[in-house]
């Protein structure tokens, strides 16, 4: 029989503790930057004619990685209480006895078993209660001291916004939604430099946070009537127009700047014909 190579064993236990590790770990929440893995940009419409079923196939592969990681846990919970079975009837039996020593190690040995149950129960339940993708309608609560939240957690509440209420809306609304939802996406992302608070970025802040939450709020309490979704197209229109005239005044005042550095540019250092 040939010798094992140690390499070879180290490599194979290796590979399998960066398997198991990722097996057991907890789904990540996804952000707008990761949400689509397979490259499509998260703020597309979803569910359109010939989409690729990616949500779907993304939703399975992670309900299978934590199947296969709960199962993990328990293939680990059993191999540990048969390491720890004999162990610690024996040292009950030594404690019995009389021994010191044995009871100091009977001690240890109980408290890592706790310790290992603790960790397994509470990776068992991430894996459980993990969801990668955010339901229904979400709000951003302000926290610390300065009671705003950053130009990414609205985005991410925009983003989470978009895809826990378009599943729940009409057809007819739901093309309104989305670009309400990408034209306060745009005026949060040109208002994000502003060093003080004026109208046009506390108006989208505004948008993100509180208008259009509250009014899909309000829209999914009413009864489903043709009036409440003139009502709703209406106020996502409001919504809209006000982002889009964001958007545009911040787009003219950048194109201001840059003729003006160009003017600069061009007086500075444009050709200059010599006098005489």
């Amino acid at each position: 029989m040939a010798p094992v190579n140690p390499l070879t064993v180290f490599t194979a236990a290796r590979t399998g503790s960066r398997v198991v590790r990722y097996l057991i770990r907890p789904a990540r929440r996804l952000s707008p930057a990761n949400l689509d893995l397979s490259g499509r940009d998260p703020w597309l419409p979803s569910g359109r004619p010939g989409e690729r079923p990616g949500g779907t196939l993304r939703r399975g592969a992670s309900v299978a990685r934590r199947a296969a990681g709960l199962l993990v846990l328990i293939a680990l919970g059993v191999l540990g209480a048969l390491l720890l079975g004999p162990l610690l009837l024996l040292l009950g039996v030594g404690t019995a006895f009389g021994s010191d020593v044995a009871g100091w190690l009977l001690g240890f040995t109980l408290l890592l078993a706790a310790l290992g149950a603790v960790w397994t129960a509470r990776r068992a339940a991430l894996l459980i209660r993990a969801r990668e993708e955010q339901e229904g309608l979400v709000t951003l609560e302000s926290s610390g001291g300065s009671g705003r939240a950053s130009g990414a957690d609205d985005e991410a509440g925009l983003l989470a916004l978009l895809r826990g209420s378009e599943r729940a809306l009409p057809s007819s609304t739901r093309t309104a939604l989305h670009a309400t939802v990408i034209a306060t996406r745009d005026a949060l992302r040109v208002t994000a430099n502003d060093l003080s608070l004026g109208r046009d970025a506390f108006d989208a802040r505004q948008a993100a946070r509180e208008d259009l939450p509250e009014l899909l709020r309000t829209y999914r309490a009413a009864p489903r009537t043709p009036e409440a979704d003139r009502l709703l197209l209406g106020q996502l229109a409001l919504i809209e127009r006000r982002m889009s005239g964001v958007v545009r005044e911040r787009q003219r005042a950048q194109a201001r700047t840059l003729d003006a550095h160009r003017r600069y540019l061009e007086g500075k250092y444009g050709e200059r014909r010599d006098e005489g």
